[in-house]
Parts: structure tokens; sequence; C-alpha cells
């Protein structure tokens, strides 16, 4: 499976660790499958399926068929017609800017909620002693 994971990056010209960093996983279990040290599991597939729909499961597990799933076939099992992949611009657009969601809406914090137009005039300051102190924050 290790030649097949190869040539789709290849095909899709992504890098071992930004294929890792699509399906949100360590670098080095890439790394690792692709040297032949690991085998994928199970949730490293379902992954790859998920988030690259274009690609045939079949030929991934297998090596039978073809890179990308033929989608007339998979509408209607019975035609003999071909269809052309995606093109890779578009796809490569499409993973960028999914990526770029997901980075932005992490690392980007809420938005203030402006209850009403009021502010602070004093503060009380409460000692472990008894005492207190006010603040003004003119």
């Amino acid at each position: 499976m290790k030649e097949r994971l190869t040539q789709f990056l290849q095909s899709e010209q992504l890098s071992p660790a930004r294929f890792a960093d699509i399906l949100g996983v360590q670098r080095s279990g890439i790394s690792h499958i692709l040297s032949g040290r690991n085998k994928p599991g199970f949730d490293l597939i379902e992954k790859i399926v998920t988030k690259f729909p274009d690609i045939n499961a079949e030929w991934l597990i297998t090596g039978k068929g073809n890179v990308y799933k033929d989608l007339k076939t998979e509408l209607n099992p019975f035609a003999k017609t071909e269809s052309k992949p995606e093109s890779k611009p578009e796809r490569e657009t499409e993973v960028t800017a999914q990526l770029f969601n997901e980075i932005t809406s992490v690392k980007q914090p809420p938005a203030p909620v402006e209850i009403d137009k009021r502010t602070v005039s004093k503060i009380f300051i409460l000692y472990s002693d008894k005492s207190f102190g006010e603040y003004h924050p003119e």
C-alpha cells in the first residue's frame, strides 16, 4: 500500500508532511507508512477516503482499478463511459480552503459581545483584613 500512497501523493502534488496535516495525523505516522515500517490502519484509510472523496478506496486498499473514482460509473454502475478526475488546481483550492477555514476558526477569538452601552465608573476592592478600597477607572 505504501507504493499506492506514494503514487497518490505524487498525483495530488502533496508532500508527506502536507498530507499528514490535511488528514490531521502525525507527520511521523505518514513517514513510517511510506518507509514501510508500519502499515496503515482503518482509521487512516477512513480519513484519506473522507478528505479525498474522489480517491478510489478499492484501488487504495487492493490496488485494483483506477486511482480515482469514475463518477459516472459510481452513479450508474452499468455506464461504460470514462470520466476524467477532478482537476488538480480545483482540488488543491478546495483542500486549501478547507484547511484555512479549520485554522482560522480555531485561532480567531470570538467577537466581543456588546450587552449595553454602560461603562464602569467605580470598582470596590475588598481585602482579607476586612478593609476595602475604591478604584475609579478614569
